[in-house]
């Protein structure tokens, strides 16, 4: 499942009161980066309907312009309203302000907007994050090349560059989701061009720009040191009053000015993998102002990200602290202390502390519909989220049934009146309770949850396809996997994959990158699906095609797809092999094998056990076309493998040890060469005596060597547990000419008696 909108806190602004009773400002689209790089400026929208807590609701003129009447110099929003737009800040309601001589601005846009503007910048920063890393590893390529680094050090510092890889790409998405929020109308040049630069992958000349202001350190010495002298300042007479405000005005907006440095260092610096230098720039801006919760849950959020929980949880816990005393002082900010609780169990759910998430998920929702009851207007659309929140974490299936369905109410009360903004959120929540159902087999409300969800979808893809095509695609996905698992359904299953695999072909068209992944879930179904409907040549195709999407996304991502392109190998050629088409089989064995060999150079605790068995399938199949040379080699080197990971863990591995001589004792018989095998037998069973196979093989070495009275005595030993395997192996060596005439006597006799 997964979760509907958590809104992120934004912290509290205020600026000084005025005796005046009217705050003027203007409602307007976000200014935006335009491809050329310059920036698209936002336009004013009028006929925008504002309200404050209190007093009457004012509408925007043409020019965006509005001025509403306050009850008293400090106010709240209680609603912004335009259809077809949403706030671009949602936390705007959740504020306290003071009257300012200063316009109040109000950002809107449309819903896909939004979405579009964070899948465009979530592209572009995770291509400059693949350019950088293939730039790294190509230097490091050199550096072997040229024997300036060891193998040791060249495998461990490839092994550190895939794991930050790892890493980055789960900041990724949430700094796309800062830059799709971000009014470049309010920023000015020189953080316009900072973030530009940013997100164009130009990040000498960003940290050119960011240090030419002058040492963070030193700025915010500085900064320090005014603050202590204006503390000495509030101590002394009236009369410096005025200086004083002036004095932390000015502060404020220095401090302000550090702390977007600091962010843009430390964007920075993650994009450039340098996670000593980022942790660094977001925790100069979180302790720049404790007092301020967003710089402490951007704080905490990163180091969760960076599985430093640490340091997540003392962020986290830093504004959370902060929330519940705003509250506690001024019941006003009780909807923020009830935003911090949302994020603070969104982290404990990624860190696996469930029971504690959902206690601050359900304090959060008692918050939120208590403030409803008195503005739902204001809070509604907060108790759908945390519903939905609440439901997911739930493990009472009627409990999140019924929060479920909550959620979706409220989501269709708005959608009535705003359809483009609350049905995408309806169709999400319908999704999660599908599910949920699904999860819970409850076949027919699944369906039905999936039908109407995907019904929805497909509208919105009309007009939006880029936006809402991949949910479409989703949702054919589940609902397809549903009816396979109940076996009803067929020629509806399978036109759901198809039609979700072409889709996700035409999105991959245009952004392989975002799309493969999916198409490669989608083709891995189907092959599944048709194999186990046994239509073999239908699910090899699906699976040839599931695997070229796996060989392109492992050749530009190499560290997360290798291990999965090389299992699916692995599988298809068993799955080949047990249908005798050992030629293609051989061909994925092998070239599964060589992925695990480059896997196994930088992680050989993780992938030398499959190497060995990839090894002791090829030597299988090169052993049916008696290609004996080349088969005992794989096993040999199969050998060497178990040998190694037996040293260091004999427990898992003896037994593979032991397997591997017994194979190898087979294959020597096969070659008739009854010295060798005998040999190889005994090797294997002096590492495990269990494996009843290997006695078959030492038993026939001996027969067949003339030794009959040592064959007979094992022969007649294991009568009970391997008589078919005796009569099977002996029946096949016969027929294979492997049995010396001079033994068939002795042969004969093996058979009566075991007979």
């Amino acid at each position: 499942m997964r979760r509907v909108l958590v809104m992120t806190l934004v912290a509290m602004m205020c600026v000084f009161a005025s005796v005046a009773q009217t705050q003027t400002g203007y409602v307007k689209t976000k200014g935006r980066k335009g491809a050329d790089g310059k920036v698209i400026a936002g336009t004013r929208i009028a006929e925008a309907t504002i309200q404050a807590k209190g007093s009457n609701a004012v509408r925007s003129n043409k020019n965006g312009v509005f001025s509403i009447p306050i009850p008293s110099s400090k106010y709240s929003l209680q609603s912004v309203k335009k259809n077809g737009y949403a706030l671009l800040d949602p936390d705007i309601l959740l504020k306290v302000y003071y009257h300012s001589s200063n316009p109040l601005i109000i950002v809107m846009v449309p819903p896909d907007q939004k979405a579009d503007d964070k899948l465009t910048t979530e592209r572009q920063l995770r291509r400059t994050l693949e350019q950088r890393l293939h730039t790294k590893e190509e230097a490091l390529e050199l550096l072997k090349q040229q024997n300036k680094v060891t193998q040791e050090e060249y495998r461990k510092t490839l092994e550190a560059l895939y794991k930050e890889q790892d890493k980055n790409g789960r900041l990724i998405s949430d700094m796309a989701e800062h830059y799709a929020n971000v009014d470049y109308d309010q920023l000015d040049a020189f953080n316009q061009q900072v973030n530009a630069y940013i997100l164009d992958g130009e990040l000498v000349k960003a940290d050119s720009m960011l240090r030419s202001k002058g040492d963070v350190d030193s700025r915010i010495a500085k900064i320090h040191e005014q603050e202590a002298a204006q503390a000495n300042e509030r101590a002394e007479i009236a009369q410096r009053q005025a200086n004083l405000e002036l004095s932390i005005a000015g502060t404020q907006s220095e401090k302000a000015d550090v702390a977007q440095d600091c962010y843009s260092f430390f964007k920075k610096f993650v994009i450039e993998s340098q996670h000593d230098s980022a942790s660094l720039y977001i925790e100069k801006r979180a302790n720049l102002d404790q007092q301020n919760m967003q710089w402490q849950f951007d704080a905490s959020r990163y180091f969760q990200n960076r599985g430093e929980t640490g340091k997540a949880v003392l962020y986290n816990q830093r504004a959370l602290d902060l929330a519940r005393a705003m509250a506690k002082d001024d019941p006003a900010h009780e909807g923020v202390l009830a935003m911090a609780l949302n994020n603070a169990a969104t982290l404990f759910m990624e860190q696996g502390r469930k029971t504690e998430a959902v206690g601050m998920y359900n304090e959060a929702l008692a918050i939120f519909k208590r403030l409803a009851a008195e503005d739902a207007e204001t809070y509604d659309l907060f108790v759908a989220s945390t519903l939905n929140n609440v439901a997911i974490s739930s493990t009472d299936i009627d409990q999140s049934e019924a929060l479920f369905n909550e959620a979706i109410d409220i989501y269709w009360r708005y959608a009535l009146e705003d359809a483009a903004t609350y049905i995408p959120q309806v169709a999400s929540v319908l999704s999660n309770l599908g599910l949920l159902y699904d999860e819970h087999q409850y076949e027919a409300d699944s369906e039905e949850m999936y039908q109407n969800a995907l019904g929805i979808y497909r509208r919105l893809a009309e007009s939006h396809p880029a936006t809402y095509l991949p949910n479409v695609a989703a949702t054919l996905n589940n609902l397809s996997s549903m009816y396979h698992r109940y076996g009803i359904r067929a020629m509806e299953c399978e036109q759901m994959q198809q039609e979700a695999a072409q889709i996700y072909r035409d999105l991959a068209g245009e952004d392989p990158q975002l799309y493969y992944p999916q198409l490669g879930v989608i083709l891995t179904n189907m092959a599944k699906q048709y194999n186990d409907a046994g239509r073999y040549d239908e699910g090899e195709e699906a699976c040839d095609q599931a695997l070229e999407v796996y060989r392109w996304l492992a050749g530009d991502k190499a560290y997360i797809y290798k291990p999965q392109l090389g299992k699916m190998l692995f599988e298809q050629a068993i799955r080949l092999y047990k249908v005798e088409k050992l030629d293609k089989s051989e061909q994925l064995f092998t070239e599964a094998l060589g992925i695990y060999r480059d896997l196994a150079s930088v992680s050989p605790q993780t992938y030398l056990p499959d190497e060995a068995k990839l090894l002791r399938n090829i030597a299988r199949i090169l052993d049916r076309r008696q290609q004996w040379a080349e088969s005992e080699k794989m096993y040999q080197e199969e050998l060497a493998i178990n040998k190694q990971l037996a040293q260091e863990d004999p427990d898992s591995y003896q037994a593979d040890v032991a397997r591997t001589w017994g194979n190898l004792s087979n294959h020597a018989l096969l070659m008739k060469q009854f010295d060798k095998a005998m040999d190889y037998a005994r090797e294997g069973l002096a590492c495990d005596s269990s494996k009843l196979f290997i006695w078959a093989n030492l038993a026939a070495s001996l027969l067949f060597k003339g030794d009959y009275d040592q064959a007979e005595a094992i022969y007649r030993q294991y009568r009970t547990e391997l008589k078919d395997t005796f009569l099977d192996d002996l029946e096949e060596f016969e027929r294979q000419g492997i049995i010396p005439k001079e033994r068939e006597v002795d042969v004969q006799k093996i058979i009566q008696i075991l007979q």
